[in-house]
């Protein structure tokens, strides 16, 4: 009976020690995202006859800090008409603060010729420091201060 309390605590132990762990870095939360709108076919997306292209949204990206928070909003941000589940990746290296949309995809592989546009929002925790060089998925967004 003594034996097994103690394998028993041995394995209580272990099992909290794992739970325990924690990642470091940024870390997101509370991402969605609006339905699709101005949407642009593919023709309307190259030039037309006019010489004129589509006319497309300006993209611009919003943060704002309460405390130990940090919300962010996506307005304009271009995807498929038939984009699947959004998601947002974030990592941290020193001042740099890279931001990326990515998409869940169920691997149907089925895309149409047609971009919309969607207003993304998230929460970021764990960021470090109040004045960040932005960058959104790989293009750089300029530098941010939450001073």
């Amino acid at each position: 009976m003594k034996k097994s309390m103690i394998v028993f605590a041995f394995m209580a132990m272990v099992l909290l020690t794992n739970c325990s762990t924690t990642e470091e870095g940024v870390s997101v939360a509370r991402v969605y995202n609006t339905e699709c709108s101005h949407a642009l076919r593919g023709a309307a997306l190259t030039d037309s006859e006019d010489g004129d292209a589509g006319e497309m949204p300006q993209m611009e990206v919003k943060l704002t800090r309460e405390g130990d928070i940090i919300s962010g909003e996506i307005v304009n941000y271009p995807i498929g008409c038939s984009h699947g589940e959004l998601y947002v990746d974030c990592q941290q290296t020193g001042k740099r603060l890279d931001v990326r949309v990515r998409e869940k995809t169920d691997g149907d592989g089925i895309r149409t010729n047609c971009i919309c546009w969607v207003n993304v929002y998230f929460t970021l925790f764990d960021v470090e420091g109040d004045t960040f060089l932005l960058t959104l998925d790989g293009q750089d967004m300029g530098e941010v201060s939450l001073k």
